[in-house]
């Protein structure tokens, strides 16, 4: 079992209303955690490391002023179970454009917190363990969303699920170890079911199987396990809540978005088919010094957001029929 996981929620020196420092009680268990809410300044994203870096050397490199770290990764004392890059397997695509050296095949046990490019999380998974999960069942819960591939922007996977749509899928997993049962602190990650709201925190002295139920009075609709509490870490405003003990390799940060407020009116000056050509022919000359397999995830990641930028205008827009006749040109390459 891997010993640690590390999640680091960054805060910048300006307003932090968007991003809240929570520290309560549900019944009596102990809950600290940030609340994130979507399209208010903050956004998101995933960092990752190849070979690990300390929480001092990265304060005096980014100068990072508030953060809450722990993301699942295998440190360098602990590479009988992930020889490979020093790195936990197949958990974490930090950039659906630019992707990263991690595989997107989950395994049967787990399962991907994920945010596509507009912020909204949802749950993937996506087992390939065939001969040993080859029954009904694996459809059932070894994969979740498995059409959305194509809309990750940022993820980090763990195990096991907590919570799906409010029900609890603790007892789901056959994964669950010693450490798992007994009375520590236990990291989450989980949403709102509107998906506007993402926390990100730790539940103390509680075992596993008591966190779904916690995690539901505390307002999360769907969950998924981070760490049990080896090197959980803690920074808000400069003050010191908890420090890790090991270097770091990958981690959920949250940075201010340029994009804010987003821009949502629509160019209704003409366009023509010739632009969107010219567009496409400029999309294949960047994309041409790529190897094949990457230019295709890069254009199908591409399409998704095509997709979602179409449909959210006039079905008759003129601005809607270029973007759709640029994603329909863009899946006739990726066929």
């Amino acid at each position: 079992m891997k010993k640690s996981l590390i999640l680091l929620l960054l805060l910048f020196p300006f307003p932090v209303s968007a991003n809240i420092l929570i520290d309560t009680n549900v019944e009596w268990y102990k809950i600290r955690a940030i609340k994130v809410i979507k399209n208010t300044g903050f956004k998101i994203i995933v960092w990752v490391s190849e070979k690990g870096e300390s929480l001092e050397s990265m304060i005096k490199r980014y100068g990072w002023i508030s953060w809450m770290n722990w993301a699942y990764f295998c440190p360098a004392d602990y590479k009988s179970l992930c020889p490979t890059w020093n790195k936990t397997y197949a958990d974490r695509i930090s950039n659906s454009y630019d992707w990263s050296y991690s595989k997107d095949d989950t395994g049967p046990e787990r399962v991907i917190f994920a945010l596509d490019i507009y912020q909204n999380p949802f749950l993937f998974q996506k087992a390939h363990d065939y001969s040993r999960w080859r029954n009904d069942d694996f459809l059932i819960w070894k994969t979740l969303n498995f059409d959305r591939r194509w809309d990750i922007f940022n993820w980090i996977g763990n195990h096991p699920l907590l919570l799906q749509d409010w029900i609890s899928k603790i007892d789901i997993s056959g994964a669950i170890d010693a450490k798992m049962k007994s009375k520590s602190l236990k990291n989450f990650i989980c949403s709102t079911e509107d998906g506007n709201s993402i926390f990100m925190g730790w539940i103390e002295w509680v075992t596993i199987y008591q966190v779904p139920g916690i995690l539901k009075k505390f307002g999360c609709h769907n969950a998924v396990n981070l760490d049990w509490g080896g090197s959980t870490a803690m920074i808000h405003n400069g003050k010191y809540i908890r420090w890790p003990w090991r270097d770091i390799m990958d981690s959920w940060i949250i940075i201010p978005d340029k994009n804010y407020p987003a821009k949502t009116v629509v160019n209704e000056d003409p366009v023509t088919k010739r632009a969107a050509e010219k567009l496409k022919k400029q999309l294949d000359e960047r994309f041409a010094s790529v190897d094949s397999m990457t230019r295709k995830q890069k254009y199908f990641a591409l399409s998704s957001r095509l997709w979602h930028m179409a449909e959210a205008l006039p079905a008759e827009s003129k601005k809607r029929k270029l973007l759709e006749w640029l994603k329909n040109e863009i899946d006739r390459n990726i066929q």
